[in-house]
């Protein structure tokens, strides 16, 4: 092999847009589709440890196959590029559109697996919030409680670290040029603008997770404009240099010391995706009993998906801990389409 393609921490350094190749990428991302499936016949005492194994495994093949920009962004950027070369470049097309609508694809036919155990973003939050209450035990990571407002230091803290962020990007403005595709930068100063004041209960948190369907509208357009918004943790999947991604993935880890996943909750457009199809896929997280409202399930979520023993779809990332956490049972994973193609059996 020509030393010029020689790996820096890529299995394969270089994208190779045929289909003789991106199978290899396609195939690493089916084999953690299938890994997830083995959720479904573990024991509940055991299903959390297998998917922190599955999220491990995922970022090994984030970080040393997958080429492609599968970050929040580029997964909507990917297809849409895909769509443009039908008929022109089928294969070129084949390994744009590939990635994307696989996820789609298992997201319908089996739940939400991607947000909760396969996407890298998610799984750097994850790991913040666990060190933040394994460590510290302090900071509301799941969410504010209802009517409480956190302590005024947690609030000067945050406020740090908006300052430090400003900081850093002023500082970046004088070392280099910005352009188009550094705009991940605003969806992070927004981020910690938005956990500031859901933390200070100036908005809701429920309500803001609209901004999740601004933030797809925007990327879909700048998309159809050919501008290229590059996504946090961009940084780890190509060989390069990209200061704005690095620091955008900083800051999303860092708000999630505040609040459980905050950018799956507020703004990842990808996330808004996933949410829509939740609502249609064959799995889904539903309460099948009585609930004895002993708050085990809102407490087990760190996105805040479960409101008094029911589980709002289009936010949970089906990572099932609320299933494996309820002392009652009373939470299960249901198969809607057997549920309701029988009950339009009876009703006929």
């Amino acid at each position: 092999m020509d030393s010029n393609y020689l790996p820096l921490w890529k299995a394969l350094d270089a994208p190779l847009l045929s289909l003789e190749a991106s199978h290899v990428e396609l195939l690493s991302l089916l084999t953690l589709f299938l890994l997830t499936l083995v959720a479904l016949v573990t024991p509940r005492t055991a299903r959390q440890w297998v998917r922190h194994l599955v999220q491990v495994l995922s970022l090994a093949v984030f970080f040393y196959v997958v080429y492609s920009c599968l970050g929040v962004f580029g997964m909507i950027r990917n297809v849409m590029h895909g769509t443009t070369l039908i008929g022109s470049v089928f294969t070129e097309a084949f390994f744009w559109m590939s990635l994307p609508l696989a996820v789609i694809a298992f997201s319908i036919t089996t739940g939400p697996y991607f947000c909760g155990w396969i996407c890298p973003t998610g799984t750097f939050q994850e790991v913040a919030a666990i060190l933040r209450e394994r460590l510290v035990g302090l900071l509301p990571v799941r969410g504010p409680a209802p009517g409480r407002r956190p302590p005024v230091w947690v609030l000067i803290l945050l406020g740090l670290v908006f300052a430090g962020f400003l900081g850093l990007v002023f500082w970046l403005g004088t070392t280099k040029r910005f352009y188009v595709e550094d705009s991940s930068l605003y969806w992070a100063a927004c981020l910690v603008m938005l956990v500031f004041l859901v933390l200070t209960r100036a908005v809701d948190d429920e309500a803001i997770r609209a901004l999740r369907a601004v933030s797809f509208a925007i990327i879909f357009t700048t998309s159809l404009l050919a501008t290229a918004i590059i996504s946090p943790v961009h940084f780890a999947f190509a060989n390069v240099s990209d200061p704005a991604s690095a620091l955008t993935t900083l800051v999303l880890v860092v708000a999630s010391l505040f609040i459980g996943r905050a950018w799956c909750r507020y703004v990842c457009p990808w996330g808004f995706v996933m949410g829509k199809l939740a609502k249609i896929s064959r799995l889904r997280v539903q309460a099948v009993g009585a609930c004895k409202a002993c708050g085990t399930c809102e407490r087990a979520c760190r996105v805040g998906a479960v409101r008094a023993g029911q589980v709002r779809v289009d936010a949970c990332q089906f990572c099932m801990a609320c299933v494996d956490r309820c002392p009652q049972g009373s939470l299960e994973v249901v198969d809607t389409w057997r549920h309701d193609s029988r009950r339009s059996r009876e009703s006929r």
